[in-house]
């Protein structure tokens, strides 16, 4: 981004395509100097809406596609230790940084956001979003530049940008943190503007820098992945170039100064670009993750997509909420269709302008793209194709854009001012048959093309998914407060804090990339996105279990455990709690820890002869150890909506409608009790226990296992009424829109931490009868 903002630098004191080097002076302010700022502002406006309509500074695509994770991994890197990774002790965030960087991942893309953590001490995480809405905006102020010879009328063309920058498809993959495909939609406009400066540019100093920087920044971005993109526009520049030689040559002339100096630019632009750029594909040249050859490499593999793209998806609009799903009936299956035909006739007008006007550079982007998206897709797998297909999309739709404000703008004062002809009747043109109001209505009918954009950005706004901003900041508070104190365990599914924010803790996840097993007393691993109890984990240290790990951040759910007796609490959250146990520990001082209960009631009673099995093997010198905890209450709902969809295992109920669901809840003991409600919520969700408000929430997501804390009250024991109210919210709220996720079960936890008793093993038999989560022999 530096380099190409020096080179407009250059350009602007050196003249550039249009005439000789001048000196500089500051432009007057003009009125059509507003409407491409009041157009990049928009596009900003459109990529960055769910968040900023959020109400929090967050990011979307979370548990939807956990990519964004990595990204922020490399962006913590990238700046300080670039590719090199011997430098860090195991963790998630060790294994993911070494594993794709040292077999060569581009990280071009990534260096920009690490710049603006650097400059605004604001975390990455919460740049992110803004960083690919800036991107966004970048590229529509380089299509205003590029439909210039097309669209002469300032608003049209600013209208028309807006809309072309904002394909269905770059903006889906924006939602989920495609922040590979935005960068490369906006180097792929900034290379075609200035490879066309190549073949118009008399200068040859001004003409190579913009295309030489594009270019390697591109392969700096996208790394071998993108040659496509790049030979696309280069095979069209110099198609451009030929073109000039022929027709100079059948005019019966010399190759003339000008056209030595288009030749002279063009091959020092191919040297500059091979000399800065091909070293990246040489030393870090992989497109894809190394732990992601099953993507690339397989002709089935989809990745997180439900089907694979179809190619309609490029011209641009989709009006579904989100783009891995078909239309979801036969009317909007139609009307998309009608959509995608008007886009593709758009587009044909486009080209003919484009022609007629000899909008070089506009014809690069669209073809030189287009071109480099097919390649990747002929030969990449569904997962590979969706990004192909969305890398190129906006190229596309510009010129469809340009073809509609090609035919409103027919006849216009600003069309005659620009001398050009052949918009009226009369005059010639390329479509010298038709009148002005023709050409105009014309314009108006595929004025459904612009429509059809801003109903499919209405739509994927709406279906967004947000990240816990609060839950997110907590986890940062923990890296900073207790960085240098790992290792740690995450034992819930947290790719964001593993990867990111705990990597000062050299922090692992059970259920995440690592490089530790952390096995499961069942023998098996804690599958991805999965959560296990610390009672379900092997202990001993040396088959790599929890007892390796000094520091345990766990996430605050009622059927969490309470961590084995050498761990102390020594941070309570509203989200997690921070344990963790003496640097100097000894694991064999735990001869045995028997978890007790599961599912959603972590304790239980257990029989006296476990008790004193737990006891002999303590031994006449040793104690034993139990965690007493009072039981949870479990509500048992039994009447709800007709169209919501039971879970027995899991207990939870999908709401497909606003509705109550009602039951009952047994309280066993009159006291405290914190009210969770397990799953997610899009819209809000709210409770009632006993005729008392339990609580609510909006727009939470949580990963597998996890709950939402809705706060305590006192209740009586007994059996006391539950309702659970969804309500999915106005159609103005972002992120409330889509397939609902499943809810429940409403779960009461006593107030206060489980009780640490100590007792001799000739006295063990005193636990007996009492409510326990586990029972330890120790020495």
């Amino acid at each position: 981004m530096t380099g190409l903002a020096v080179a407009g630098y250059v350009a602007l004191f050196t003249g550039g395509p249009r005439g000789p080097a001048r000196s500089f002076s500051w432009p007057k302010p003009r009125s059509s100097v507003a409407w491409p700022i009041a157009a990049a502002v928009a596009v900003f406006f459109v990529f960055g809406a769910p968040i900023v309509l959020s109400g929090s500074a967050t990011f979307a695509g979370y548990i939807k596609l956990d990519d964004t994770s990595t990204w922020l991994a490399f962006t913590d890197h990238v700046l300080a230790h670039g590719h090199s990774t011997s430098m860090l002790a195991p963790s998630s965030y060790e294994a993911t940084v070494q594993i794709n960087l040292d077999a060569g991942y581009p990280l071009g893309a990534f260096i920009p956001l690490g710049v603006g953590h650097e400059l605004t001490g604001q975390d990455s995480a919460w740049l992110f979003q803004p960083y690919l809405a800036l991107m966004a905006a970048v590229m529509s102020l380089v299509f205003y530049e590029l439909a210039r010879p097309v669209i002469r009328d300032h608003r049209l063309r600013a209208g028309a940008v807006f809309i072309a920058a904002q394909p269905a498809l770059l903006v889906g993959y924006a939602f989920w943190g495609g922040i590979k495909e935005v960068a490369t939609a906006l180097l792929v406009s900034i290379l075609a503007a200035g490879a066309v400066g190549l073949v118009s540019d008399s200068r040859v100093r001004s003409a190579v820098v913009v295309p030489v920087l594009a270019g390697a920044a591109l392969i700096g971005v996208m790394g071998a992945g993108g040659l496509p993109w790049l030979g696309g526009i280069m095979a069209g520049t110099a198609f451009l170039m030929f073109a000039s030689v022929w027709k100079m040559r059948r005019a019966g002339g010399q190759i003339s100064g000008p056209v030595k100096t288009m030749l002279i630019a063009g091959g020092i632009a191919l040297v500059g670009v091979a000399v800065i750029g091909l070293p990246t594909v040489f030393a870090a040249g992989q497109l894809f993750s190394p732990n992601q050859d099953a993507l690339t490499k397989s002709s089935e593999e989809m990745g997180n997509l439900i089907r694979p793209l179809g190619i309609a998806q490029y011209v641009g609009p989709w009006p579904v909420g989100d783009f891995r799903f078909e239309p979801a009936s036969s009317l909007a299956s139609l009307l998309t269709s009608i959509l995608v035909f008007a886009t593709v006739l758009a587009a044909g007008f486009g080209l003919v302008a484009a022609v007629n006007r000899r909008a070089w550079g506009l014809l690069l982007l669209t073809f030189g793209t287009g071109l480099g998206s097919f390649v990747v897709w002929y030969v990449g797998s569904p997962w590979v194709q969706g990004k192909a297909l969305a890398t190129g999309t906006a190229s596309f739709l510009i010129l469809a854009m340009a073809g509609i404000g090609y035919l409103l703008g027919a006849g216009s004062k600003a069309e005659v001012d620009g001398e050009v002809e052949g918009l009226v009747e009369g005059r010639s043109g390329p479509f010298r048959g038709l009148s002005v109001n023709w050409l105009r209505t014309i314009g108006a009918v595929l004025l459904i093309v612009p429509c059809g954009i801003l109903v499919s950005s209405a739509l994927a706004y709406h279906e967004t998914w947000l990240a816990p901003k609060d839950q997110l900041a907590e986890l940062s508070e923990i890296g900073e407060d207790f960085k240098g104190q790992g290792p740690a365990l995450m034992t819930e599914y947290q790719a964001y804090g593993v990867r990111h924010f705990l990597r000062k803790l050299d922090a692992e996840g059970a259920s995440e990339l690592r490089r530790r097993v952390i096995p499961r007393l069942d023998g098996e691993e804690t599958g991805k996105g999965a959560w296990s109890d610390t009672d379900e984990l092997v202990l001993d240290p040396d088959q790599q279990g929890v007892f390796t790990y000094r520091t345990l951040v766990l996430r605050r759910n009622p059927m969490q455990s309470r961590p084995p007796s050498p761990y102390e609490l020594v941070r309570r959250g509203t989200y997690y709690d921070v344990w963790q146990r003496p640097e100097s520990f000894d694991a064999a001082s735990i001869i045995r820890h028997h978890p007790l209960g599961g599912g959603f009631q972590p304790a239980a009673i257990p029989n006296c002869a476990v008790v004193q099995g737990v006891a002999d093997q303590a031994g006449p010198n040793g104690e034993v150890l139990a965690a007493e905890r009072d039981p949870n209450a479990i509500a048992d709902l039994t009447g709800y909506p007709s169209d919501w969809v039971l879970d027995p295992v899991n207990r939870t109920l999908t709401p497909l409608s606003d509705g109550t669901a009602s039951g009952s809840v047994s309280v066993p003991v009159a006291g405290r009790y914190k009210v969770w409600v397990g799953g997610s919520s899009r819209g809000r969700v709210s409770v009632e226990i006993g005729g008392q408000d339990a609580g609510s929430a909006r727009g939470l997501l949580n990963n597998n296992g996890q709950f939402i804390n809705l706060g305590e009250l006192e209740f009586e024991a007994g059996s006391l009424p539950v309702a659970m109210t969804y309500e999915r919210g106005g159609n103005l709220r972002p992120a409330t829109g889509g397939y609902p996720f499943g809810i429940g079960p409403v779960v009461l936890e006593p107030v206060g931490d489980p009780s640490i008793v100590r007792v001799a093993p000739a006295n063990a038999q005193k636990l007996c009868g009492r409510s326990l989560d586990w029972i330890e022999a120790v020495r």
